[in-house]
C-alpha cells in the first residue's frame, strides 16, 4: 500500500502560527478599574449590590440631636436619621452596622471604605462636595451663636461679631469653620478639635471664648441646660440656613439614587414625620422660604397698555 505524501513543514507550523496570532488581533479591551477599588465596586455594580449580597450595609454617623442620638445605657444610637436608616434596612432585609466618626474625618471614612455611606449629620458645602457624593437634601438648619449671659454685647447680625479682640469658637471641620474666616477676618478666630458639637458653646460657658458659633438644634438644646450663655440669632436671624445630607462614595451612582428614593419615600409617606416626633427638637423640611422681591417702584410699562 502506498503510503500517503507527508505534510509540509509550512502545512504543519501554520494552524499553530494562526492560533498564537489570533489574541494580537483581537481588539485590545479597554483598561478598566483596578479589582478593589471604588471605580471598580462601581463598575460591578457598586456598594448597593455588595449590600444586597452581604446582608449588612455599614453606616457612618456624629452624634448630633435629633438626627442622631446616643442610645440609653449604652444602646444603639436613635434619632430621625436612625429610624431612617433601619427602616431602609428593614426594607432590603439588611442588617445594619453603625459606625461613629466626625467632621473632620467623615469623608476620609468612605474614601477608605470604612462603611458604605455617612447620614452624618453634614451640612453640604462646596470643598465636601468636592471629595463626596451628597444626597438631595434631608433638611434644612440654620446656624447661630452663644454669648455669656451677661454679655454686654448686643447682637443684630453676624457682623457684630467682627470686632477685633472678640474670641468666637468654632468647630474644626464644619461648615462655620470657613464661613467664619471669610465673614469675620478681624476677629480672633477659636478653632476647637473632635467630634463634640457643643464644645464651642463650652468654650463660652468656660471663658475661653466669647462667642460659639453653632447649628441653631444643638445651641438650642445647650442653652435649656446652661443658663450661663444665651442664644442669639436664631430663627429668622440665622447666620446662614444650609441643607444636611447624607455621602455617598463618588462615583457610587447606584447607592446614592437608591438613597434618594428613599428619603423621598420616608418624606411623601409621613415616615419622617412620624419619627421627629418622637424627638425634643423639630427639623426644618423643605426648602427654606426665600424674601420675597421688593415691590416695584413704577409701574411696568408692559402692565399699563
Amino acid at each position: 500500500m502506498k503510503n500517503s505524501p507527508r505534510p509540509g513543514r509550512a502545512a504543519v507550523f501554520l494552524p499553530l502560527f494562526l492560533l498564537l496570532l489570533l489574541p494580537a488581533c483581537q481588539a485590545p479591551r479597554a483598561a478598566g478599574p483596578a479589582p478593589g477599588t471604588d471605580a471598580s465596586a462601581a463598575a460591578a455594580g457598586g456598594t448597593l449590590e455588595r449590600i444586597r449580597r452581604s446582608g449588612k450595609m455599614r453606616v457612618g454617623y456624629l452624634i448630633a440631636e435629633p438626627m442622631m442620638v446616643h442610645g440609653k445605657d449604652g444602646g444603639e444610637v436613635q434619632g430621625i436619621f436612625a429610624d431612617m436608616v433601619r427602616q431602609i434596612g428593614k426594607s432590603l432585609n439588611v442588617e445594619v452596622e453603625w459606625v461613629e466618626t466626625n467632621l473632620t474625618n467623615f469623608a476620609a471614612g468612605l474614601q477608605s471604605d470604612l462603611y458604605d455611606f455617612c447620614v452624618g449629620p453634614s451640612f453640604v458645602t462646596i470643598p465636601r462636595a468636592a471629595a463626596v457624593s451628597f444626597t438631595e437634601p434631608v433638611a434644612f438648619v440654620g446656624n447661630s451663636a452663644v454669648l455669656r449671659a451677661d454679655s454686654p454685647l448686643e447682637v443684630r447680625s453676624l457682623q457684630d461679631f467682627n470686632k477685633k479682640g472678640l474670641r468666637v469658637a468654632v468647630l474644626q471641620g464644619q461648615a462655620l469653620e470657613e464661613y467664619s474666616r471669610k465673614n469675620l477676618p478681624e476677629a480672633e478666630l477659636i478653632v476647637v478639635t473632635g467630634g463634640d458639637l457643643t464644645a464651642p458653646l463650652v468654650a463660652v460657658s468656660a471663658g475661653r471664648a466669647d462667642v460659639g458659633l453653632m447649628n441653631s438644634l444643638t445651641i438650642t438644646l445647650y442653652s435649656r441646660q446652661h443658663p450661663e450663655v444665651k442664644a442669639v440669632l436664631m430663627g429668622e436671624d440665622s447666620v446662614e440656613i444650609l441643607p444636611l445630607a447624607w455621602s455617598t462614595r463618588q462615583g457610587d451612582v447606584a447607592l446614592r439614587d437608591f438613597l434618594n428614593a428613599s428619603i423621598s419615600y420616608l418624606g411623601t409617606t409621613g415616615r419622617v414625620y412620624e419619627y421627629q416626633q418622637k424627638q425634643q427638637l423639630q427639623l426644618l423640611y423643605g426648602f427654606p422660604r426665600l424674601a420675597p422681591a421688593p415691590a416695584p417702584t413704577t409701574a411696568d410699562p408692559a402692565e399699563t397698555r
